[in-house]
């Protein structure tokens, strides 16, 4: 505490602290008044407490919302502090320059123990799957250092694409309950400036990015050197997504997988399960496209046909109900080295006044704890259908892992590897804790 005080002193940040903090919490809508004065009010008392040398350990949880929605963030990582790692009001392109997030000073490992994933013997079997948290070369390094070792550089296209108009990415503190079974999800409120405190195991999150890319030219000369920067015990796969429809589609996700497979990519995963894309729907959205079981088959055999069969290939598909997922595994199976599931799912988001909250798209992708029951109900009945029909694919579970414990939970249903999201975002110690939790007992480690 103090030395971040100290640093906000030396920089003369302190005295426009509520200001900043304000102008972040109405960056893209304004709270109702009582709300937004008691936000007010709770900013003013902690600058006041700073400049008099009065604040403590107790103030730690408001100071780091504070400065985070200031876009101090870095103050805060740089002393080591636990700080969400993607900026929230800064836009998709100012976010791929570096993560704000804290760094550990030493890559954390489970001595020298290994698992075997996709061929490939990693030091722990957790990461951080596509999206904007590996967006680039920076943020690979930064979730390679803090222990996150199976990695999927963040879905990219065979042309540039734009993201959708912010804001992209809010916090959903009151998401709704979530049975066993994993039923769909009719609303979820989410306000812009709505929190969750870092390592809270309870953050879900909503975001609609509509999966933007750079061009080819700057995605594979980036994807080289994120692949160089992990080391021998980590895995980069890299998350590819084709445009179009009926063989154009098929085509297209041929060609962003060779593209890849060009820049040195050992393992291509297909983005069959963004409910990101926009359309002129009602919605604002595309549904996955795993929700189309010939569609999928044709994109997944024509990449299987077009890339080298040292290639390692990853289908990814969103939650499928029981017919769905049944009728579709014993067709991929035979074709793909892993299933990669959940993504996001795809939820009705309003802020509390009924707005959407974001302009034009009524849905956007609920993650983190609220869908963690859909993702044991996903895994559990993937590594069923892959044993009862003798398929070798590995199984990449992901899905409301926020803490070690709903890391194991997922790993106990027969995951191959976990990836989290939301909980990688909210927390960028989690591999450090889940390596701490489980790391000496951890089960299916291969002989070294």
């Amino acid at each position: 505490m103090r030395a971040v005080r100290d640093e906000l002193v030396a920089r003369g940040l302190l005295g426009g602290l509520p200001a900043a903090f304000l102008a972040g919490v109405t960056r893209f809508a304004t709270p109702p008044a009582p709300a937004l004065g008691a936000l007010r009010a709770d900013a003013e008392a902690l600058a006041a407490r700073l400049a008099a040398g009065e604040a403590g350990a107790g103030d730690l949880p408001l100071l780091t919302r504070v400065l985070f929605t200031a876009r101090l963030g870095g103050v805060l990582a740089a002393h080591g502090v636990r700080t969400p790692s993607y900026d929230l009001l800064g836009s998709y392109r100012e976010n791929l320059a570096t993560p704000v997030g804290p760094r550990l000073p030493e890559r954390p490992r489970a001595g020298d123990r290994r698992w075997r994933v996709l061929g490939r013997d990693v030091a722990f079997p957790v990461g951080v799957p596509a999206c904007v948290l590996n967006g680039g070369e920076e943020w690979v390094r930064f979730h390679a250092r803090n222990g996150f070792s199976v990695l999927t550089y963040k879905t990219v296209r065979s042309r540039a694409h734009d993201p959708n108009e912010q804001p992209n990415w809010t916090f959903a503190p009151r998401p709704p309950g979530d049975g066993p079974g994993g039923g769909p999800v009719d609303e979820v409120v989410s306000d812009p400036w709505d929190w969750t405190a870092p390592g809270d195991p309870g953050v879900s999150t909503v975001n609609s990015f509509g999966v933007p890319s750079p061009a080819p030219a700057e995605w594979m000369a980036d994807l080289e050197r994120s692949l160089a920067a992990v080391d021998d015990d980590q895995l980069l796969l890299v998350s590819v997504m084709g445009a179009g429809s009926g063989t154009d589609l098929v085509d297209d996700f041929v060609a962003v997988a060779r593209l890849a497979q060009e820049a040195g990519a050992g393992v291509v995963e297909l983005n069959l399960s963004c409910p990101n894309t926009l359309s002129a729907s009602p919605d604002g959205v595309k549904p996955p496209l795993c929700l189309d079981a010939d569609a999928t088959v044709a994109v997944v055999e024509a990449v299987r046909r077009g890339l080298d069969d040292r290639t390692g290939l990853v289908a990814k598909i969103s939650w499928l109900d029981e017919p769905r997922l049944a009728a579709l595994v014993p067709r991929i199976g035979p074709l793909v080295d892993g299933v990669a599931g959940i993504n996001t799912v795809a939820t009705r988001v309003v802020r509390g006044d009924g707005e959407p909250t974001f302009p034009g798209r009524a849905v956007a992708g609920l993650s983190g704890a609220a869908v963690r029951e859909r993702a044991l109900d996903a895994t559990r009945r993937l590594v069923a259908l892959r044993d009862a029909g003798g398929h070798r694919f590995d199984v990449l579970a992901m899905g409301g892992v926020t803490d070690p414990a709903s890391f194991a939970a997922l790993w106990e249903a027969g995951a191959d590897a976990v990836q989290s999201a939301a909980g990688a975002f909210a927390d960028p110690f989690l591999a450090r804790d889940c390596i701490a939790a489980h790391g000496e007992t951890l089960s299916r480690s291969v002989p070294r």
